[in-house]
């Protein structure tokens, strides 16, 4: 009994500590390892594309690195800034849709982002492990925290076509006919990022952490992957940009169906390419390790 009633003191004295805990540790860098997926025009599932995650393609999946730092507000909110190197790419070759597989399109791009969030955790961002009192039901060792966060950020793009074994960059080649007549000027191969995610973080210690996140990132920009409005006359892509350019503009297995239908009377039907009525997407799946700054020293009694 008195054993008992011990064990039970001391568990609310490090509950007590606990509330307190967080002030010494605000202060946390992280660095993680994963995967990046594209949600765009290229590639997809079989039906129409909404750059959505139903048009994830697995096989499209590529590396992620990250580093960060991060401030505790208090036990459940915190704010984070990140650093995010990636590769993205789609490809209409792995795509059962048979309008975007004949359009056979594919690029690659690296990407960086700088990120800034806010944390939610609904529990609590745990100051130390959970540890199992020998005696005291309900105290299994559990040291996992679910965590929500979005935030802002600004991504740099470079979209690339593989031509005759050389990686070509696509955004000065024009190959929607950017700056001709009628058309847009070239998109800037920057954008606003806008990212939305949930993670679970493992308490090792005060110190060290391992966590996994899954994250959406929503972009103001349809040119990720250089796609996104209609074809244009390959002749004036080959006078504004070059011939790559223009035989870049259109790589479709069957001509017939795709391209730029032009009438006796010299009106031009500029077919579809891309959908503008959605702006590109992409995923991260990272995996962290975090590590906290101790400031001082907390007393709680070790069991």
């Amino acid at each position: 009994m008195i054993k008992h009633f011990i064990t039970l003191l001391l568990l609310i004295f490090s509950l007590s500590s606990n509330a307190q805990a967080w002030k010494t540790v605000r202060h946390e860098a992280y660095f993680g390892l994963g995967a990046s997926n594209f949600l765009g025009d290229l590639g997809g599932a079989k039906g129409i594309g909404t750059h959505g995650i139903k048009d994830l393609k697995i096989r499209m999946t590529r590396p992620t690195v990250m580093v960060g730092y991060k401030y505790m507000l208090n036990q459940y909110l915190s704010v984070k800034g990140s650093l995010i190197w990636g590769l993205l790419n789609g490809d209409d070759a792995v795509t059962k849709n048979e309008i975007r597989n004949n359009r056979n399109l594919s690029f690659r791009s690296n990407i960086g982002e700088a990120a800034a969030y806010i944390e939610y955790f609904p529990y609590g961002d745990k100051v130390y492990p959970r540890y199992k009192l020998k005696g005291v039901r309900g105290n299994k060792a559990f040291s996992l925290s679910p965590y929500l966060f979005t935030g802002i950020g600004v991504t740099l793009f470079n979209p690339k076509a593989n031509y005759n074994g050389d990686w070509v960059a696509l955004q000065p080649l024009a190959t929607e006919g950017q700056g001709l007549a009628g058309r847009p000027e070239k998109y800037k191969r920057v954008t606003m990022s806008f990212p939305i995610g949930a993670g679970v973080k493992y308490r090792i210690s005060k110190q060290l952490a391992l966590s996994f996140e899954l994250s959406l990132r929503y972009t103001l920009t349809d040119y990720i992957d250089d796609v996104s409005t209609s074809y244009y006359l390959p002749d004036e892509i080959e006078a504004n940009t070059g011939a790559i350019a223009a035989e870049l503009s259109d790589r479709s297995i069957n001509p017939a169906i795709n391209g730029v239908i032009e009438y006796g009377d010299g009106r031009n039907n500029y077919l579809q390419r891309g959908d503008p009525r959605w702006n590109d997407a992409y995923m991260f799946g990272i995996f962290s390790i975090h590590y906290r700054f101790v400031k001082g020293q907390t007393f709680i009694p070790k069991f």
